[in-house]
């Protein structure tokens, strides 16, 4: 398990500098530790083979469907699937007189989807803070999209190229499409890119009068540092979500 760190930190740098995980990562990842990987195939058999292949086709499955909604990108998608492969067994350690994970063994036994529901329970923590930053610049044009409070803020048209300047990640919530000397805006998932040349479109716009003076972005948080942090909780603690509803019924 703790191989895996320094190939999960390297890549949460990565994402938090540039939001770009190159495919060589992974392929580092599952070349250098496929020598433990043999090791527990071979000393667990059958029931470990079966573990891992139930263990791959789980993490595909769910990170492609999490892909196609697009809910995060594919540096991530591909994270999970390596941690999927690499780690199909939960660990259960035992450690001056603890048992990892503290909070109990969940009962899916899948330590890929623990480390996948614990960093979806950390970036729940986004959206909120997003909302409390939108109220408290709250303005009359928000109400028109209230949902986009969740995800994204209001922006200044001629503040986006400064933004670019100090080589800030910010994404376009909406795409703009110009039909008939009329631009209709809608929603564009985890957001497109900003550039100059984009900058450039937007502020034509503003001056044609086909657009306001603000548009909504959202900060493009790199993924990559929820999943670090949630596979060290999930050998730690355990099963966040599994854990809390389990406490909640256990009120009722």
């Amino acid at each position: 398990m703790a191989v895996c760190l320094p190939f999960l930190f390297y890549s949460s740098y990565l994402d938090l500098k540039t939001r770009r995980v190159p495919n060589r990562v992974w392929k580092l990842m599952l070349f250098s530790l496929s020598g433990f990987l043999i090791y527990e195939i071979v000393n667990g058999g059958v029931s470990f083979l079966l573990q891992l292949v139930f263990s791959f086709f789980s993490s595909l499955f769910l990170t492609y469907l999490l892909f196609r909604v697009r809910v995060f990108g594919g540096a991530d998608a591909k994270a999970l699937i390596a941690i999927g492969i690499l780690c199909p067994v939960y660990p259960v350690l035992e450690f001056y007189g603890y048992t990892f994970p503290l909070l109990g063994f969940p009962p899916a036994g899948l330590f890929a989807l623990t480390v996948l529901e614990n960093s979806l329970f950390l970036t729940a923590a986004v959206p909120l803070g997003l909302f409390c930053y939108n109220i408290l610049h709250f303005t009359p044009d928000m109400l028109k999209k209230p949902f986009y409070m969740l995800f994204a803020y209001r922006i200044k048209i001629k503040d986006l190229r400064r933004l670019l300047d100090k080589s800030r990640h910010i994404r376009l919530a909406e795409r703009f499409e110009l039909n008939n000397g009329k631009l209709y805006p809608s929603f564009a998932g985890r957001g497109i890119n900003v550039n100059h040349n984009m900058v450039s479109r937007l502020e034509s716009h503003e001056e044609q009068g086909l657009l306001g003076s603000t548009v909504w972005v959202t900060p493009g948080l790199p993924f990559m540092l929820p999943i670090t942090a949630s596979f060290i909780m999930a050998i730690i603690l355990g099963d966040l979500i599994y854990y809390f509803l389990k406490e909640l019924f256990a009120c009722f």
